[in-house]
């Protein structure tokens, strides 16, 4: 996990050149901000294993997560949770305070224009993109990832003040600068605002669940759009 003690001041301006571009542009593509449709619970994280599903001898092995919360015991399970435990970035431990994220099902969705060799308008194309369904960190990453995301939302705090407490913004603010020159070569200038702002609250989305920053594949021939 970032820690504020980590001091790397790299400008966003200067890293990553154009090769954000497609990060930028995946990201306004998006008509609006995706919802806020995940569910988080929070609690002490009493036992997690492998066992037979809801502790049913006759029923398949799964996977359970048994947390303490303020509403009483919960128990998850899901066959993904081992991958869950095994793959968090903050590795708790049992008698930890973590939160158990389940996100939504729904793909991500973006649509990207695809240009011919002369820059030309070709069409549409879409990516449905995955998402992880469950998240399982300690109660300070979240509540440390949700301050990094509403950092990025605040367009008062300057970005090397941003990435001085939490370096994991570096990429996010390196995209958003890409989507101003990106606003600057061809989006109109009454829409320019809203699609910077789009791009921000996307970036500041998936950094808010940990989630990869939204990037697409585009088939846009440099001289082209250099014209």
């Amino acid at each position: 996990m970032t820690t504020r003690g980590d001091r790397r001041t790299a400008p966003p301006e200067r890293a990553g050149g154009d090769s954000w571009r497609p990060i930028a542009e995946g990201a306004a593509s998006l008509d609006t901000p995706r919802p806020d449709a995940d569910r988080v619970t929070f609690g002490r994280l009493l036992e997690h294993g492998a066992a037979q599903h809801k502790f049913r001898p006759s029923a398949e092995m799964s996977y359970f997560v048994r947390l303490e919360t303020l509403q009483g015991e919960r128990i998850f399970w899901s066959p993904a949770l081992k991958a869950a435990i095994a793959g968090s970035r903050s590795q708790p431990q049992v008698g930890d305070e973590i939160g158990v994220r389940e996100n939504s099902i729904q793909p991500v969705t973006l649509i990207t224009t695809v240009h011919d060799e002369q820059g030309n308008v070709k069409g549409k194309r879409r990516y449905d993109t995955p998402r992880t369904h469950w998240l399982i960190e300690k109660r300070s990453f979240f509540q440390e990832r949700m301050l990094a995301a509403e950092a990025l939302r605040n367009e008062r705090v300057h970005p090397r003040e941003a990435i001085q407490s939490y370096p994991d913004l570096l990429p996010a603010y390196i995209a958003l600068d890409s989507a101003r020159r990106v606003a600057e070569q061809r989006v109109p200038p009454a829409s320019r605002q809203r699609f910077v702002q789009l791009v921000r609250e996307t970036l500041a989305h998936a950094i808010e669940r940990s989630e990869p920053l939204p990037a697409v594949g585009l088939r846009t021939p440099g001289a082209a759009r250099e014209r």
